[in-house]
Order: structure tokens, then sequence, then C-alpha cells
């Protein structure tokens, strides 16, 4: 059986693990860099927001990405993806205050959406589904070395010149993989029999309607978290309408009931990620903030929880595992719970500040098992022709309830702040919150296990996005 570095496969796995390397590197280093940019700035209120903005723009990338991916191959869209993000970190590399410092993350976040949702279809349509565990394994080894060098390399940075510098550097590198990278995966087109006639070009455009529908839902309620005062909550209401009249159309039917099949797969998705990235959010401004760590000490929680996260993605792709994969998923949302309540003791002065960042470090090693799992059951439940369509609805769920969790504990940071007068408490509330939601991952996972794999194309008929 050939191999991921075989002949027929060796160009592209290489350009797919060099794109990941890419996305890695920019997450970690702009993640270690932002606390004191926003800072700097002057919008410690609105950080919750840098990353809610930028996961809500994420939400019209992926859609966008993978309806275009499933008509064109994901070639095209994964070159757009990383001009655009490119653009958006120059953007905010050179915003001279938070306004266009938060467009900035936003463009960035259209452009990694589309990124993130080609590179699933390129895994769906050209490897094998044997081969798909352990290219899933590779994409998260791909954070290794970013997770060694990132935050190292982007804290020093920041302090000795600039956080601008980290941010410049990102857009450098973008375009070298646009170049470099790109051109392999356009070997990979669309699906036999695809097309775009009059009415999928409907269906798209109505898509992307939505999309974008609650992609501006998603932003009013995270400026709501970030925002003071009682005067946001009219955002918050306009913006649960927008979410509430446009979401249905981009999820597979029964999501939101955790219906068996794709939907829980989808759901899952989505509260187990938007909890791991709020813990992942706060623990560098925590450390940076209340317990007085430098921004390259505080950077290396990232870089620990990365190379957890790779050690269990490794241990998940192995060819012969001695549980169902749906068990896989199952132990990784019951250790991402464990861990994101060891945050909680974090924040406590009697305990050391490494007990965060342990907690951070553990709750990688949960994702690590748990994202490739459900990443690899919906490839394996999709039509060839939907794999881009339920990719994005991974991704929408992915940033979506990201963009929800993150505002509202924004909301209850700032409150707790206002209130308390010390962030120590504030801190704890946003880490208990992001615990409590790891547990209702760990009750979806529940769900998983009791999914008998089906022919995908049974499955898909069922479950399909509207």
């Amino acid at each position: 059986m050939d191999g991921l570095f075989s002949r027929p496969h060796r160009a592209r796995t290489t350009a797919v693990a060099g794109t990941f390397v890419l996305v890695a590197f920019a997450g970690l280093a702009l993640s270690t860099a932002m606390p004191v940019a926003v800072q700097e700035l002057g919008g410690l209120s609105l950080y919750a927001l840098a990353f809610g903005g930028f996961l809500a723009a994420s939400i019209v990338g992926t859609v966008v990405g993978g309806g275009h991916a499933d008509r064109h191959g994901p070639g095209p869209a994964l070159f757009a993806g990383l001009l655009c993000f490119a653009a958006g970190t120059l953007l905010a590399g050179t915003a001279g205050s938070m306004p266009p410092f938060l467009l900035g993350r936003c463009v960035q976040g259209l452009g990694g959406g589309a990124v993130t949702v080609a590179l699933y279809v390129v895994v769906g349509r050209a490897y094998p589904a044997s081969l798909r565990p352990r290219m899933f394994s590779l994409i998260t080894a791909c954070w290794i070395l970013p997770s060694m060098l990132g935050p190292p390399v982007a804290g020093a940075v920041t302090e000795r010149l600039s956080w601008r510098w980290v941010f410049h550097a990102i857009a450098v590198l973008s375009v070298v993989a646009m170049v470099v990278l790109v051109r392999p995966l356009r070997k990979v087109g669309p699906p036999e029999g695809a097309s775009e006639g009059a009415s999928e070009g409907e269906a798209g455009s109505g898509r992307v309607r939505a999309a974008v529908t609650v992609a501006v839902g998603a932003g009013l309620i995270g400026y709501a978290g970030s925002a003071r005062g009682w005067q946001t909550l009219p955002l918050a209401a306009l913006g649960l309408t927008l979410l509430a009249v446009s979401l249905r159309t981009l999820l597979p039917p029964g999501t939101l009931r955790a219906r068996r099949g794709l939907p829980s797969l989808v759901l899952l998705r989505g509260v187990a990620a938007a909890a791991y990235f709020t813990v992942e959010s706060f623990i560098p401004l925590m450390l940076v903030n209340e317990r007085d760590l430098s921004p390259t000490a505080a950077g290396m929680s990232l870089t620990g929880a990365a190379l957890s996260w790779a050690g269990a993605a490794w241990l998940q792709g192995r060819p012969r595992l001695p549980v169902t994969r749906e068990r896989v998923v199952l132990i990784g949302a019951l250790v991402h719970f464990c861990a994101a309540a060891l945050t909680i003791a974090g924040v406590l002065r009697a305990l050391p500040a490494a007990t965060a960042a342990v907690g951070l470090v553990v709750a990688g090693f949960g994702m690590g098992l748990l994202l490739p799992g459900v990443g690899v059951l919906t490839l394996d439940r999709s039509a060839p022709d939907r794999q881009g369509a339920n990719s994005a609805a991974l991704q929408l769920a992915d940033n979506l309830c990201s963009v929800l969790l993150v505002g509202a504990c924004g909301a209850a940071f700032n409150a707790a702040h206002t209130r308390a007068g010390h962030d120590a408490g504030a801190f704890a509330l946003v880490f208990a919150v992001a615990a409590t939601v790891a547990g209702g991952a760990c009750l979806l996972a529940g769900r998983v296990t009791a999914v008998t794999t089906s022919d995908p194309r049974a499955e898909e008929k069922e479950h399909a996005p509207l």
C-alpha cells in the first residue's frame, strides 16, 4: 500500500504539511504577541474581541471556501485564502489603534477559514480512507516545530523589537507559502460529475448570505461581550436573532439537538474547540498580567500544549487502534475536561504558575485525541462531493462556538474585574465556564460512541447540510 510520502502522494503531502506548519507558527506566534499588542493599543477590554473577530470572519471564509472547493477543487480557495490572510496580518501589524487592528484580524480570519477548509478537502479527496488517520497525525505533527520555535521567537521579538515585527514576518511567510505550496494542490480537482448549475449557484449564494449573517451576529455578540455597560444588551439580542434565522442553513439538520451521525460530530467539534480555545486565549494573558511572567515564558505554555497535542494525534493515527475511533474521541473529551478544570487552580497564587500551564498542556493532549478523530469520522461519512460542505460545517461549528464562548467569557471577565477590582477571580470565572463547556463535550462524545458506521452516501442522504 502506498504511504504518505510514496511517489503518488509525495508532492501533495509536502505541500499540505508545509501549509500547516505556517498555520501553526502563525497561530502560536500571534497568540504570544497578542497581550502586548492590545495593551499597547489601549484595548485590553477588547482582548476577547481580537480573537472573536478572527473567528467570526472565519465563518464566511469556511463556507465560501468549502463551496468553491466542492465545485472547482481546493487549489483556488487555498490560494485566495493565503493572500487574504497575508493582507489581514499586514493591516493588523501596521495598526495605530484598536479599530484597524480588529479589522485586520477579521481579514485574517476570512483567509484563514478558506485555507483550513481547503486543506481538509485535499485530505478527503486526494487520499484513500486508510491513509486519512495518518494524514491527520502528520498534520498535527506539523505543530511540533512551530510550537518549539513560535512562542519563544515571537516572545523574544516582542520584548526586544516590537509585536509588530511578529505580524510583519507572518505576512511575508504567507506570501511565500502562496507562491511555493499552492501549485501541487491545484492538481486536486473537483470530484467527477461536479458542476455549477443554476440551482447550485443559487444555493451557494444563499449559503454565503447565511454565513455573512451568522458572522455579523457572532461579531455583535462578541462586541457586546467585550464592551461594558447595559447598553450593549440590544446588540447581543440582535446578534442572537441573526444566528437563529440563518444558522440552520449552514449546519446538518439536527445539529443543535445532537442527532446521531454527522450532526453530533459537528456539534462535538464546536463545543470542544470552544472550551479549549477559551482556555488557550486567556492563559497567556493571565500568566502575564496576574502571575507577572514575561511574554516568552507565558508563550511556553502554548509550546507544551502543541507538543502534547501532536503526541496524542500520533497515537490516534496508529494503523491498528486497540479501541474504536469513537472510543478514542470519548477518551480525548474526558482528558480535556479534567485539564480544563485544573486550569482553575492555576489562578491561585498559593500554587505555582506552572499549574495553569500544565492544565493547558494536558488539555492539548485530549484535543489531540478528539479533533483528528472527529475529522476522520466526518470524512468517512461524507460523500466525495460533500466533503467540502461538511468540512465547512465542522469549521463553522468550531469558529461559531468559540466566538460565542470567548465573547461570553470576555463579558464575564470584564464584569468580574469591575466588581472585584482584581483579576484572579475574573480569570477563575473564565476557566470555570470553559471547564463546564468541556464537560458538555464529554456528554456529546458519549453520543458519538453510539454511532454505527454506515455507507457514507447512505448517512449523507440523511444528514447532508441544507
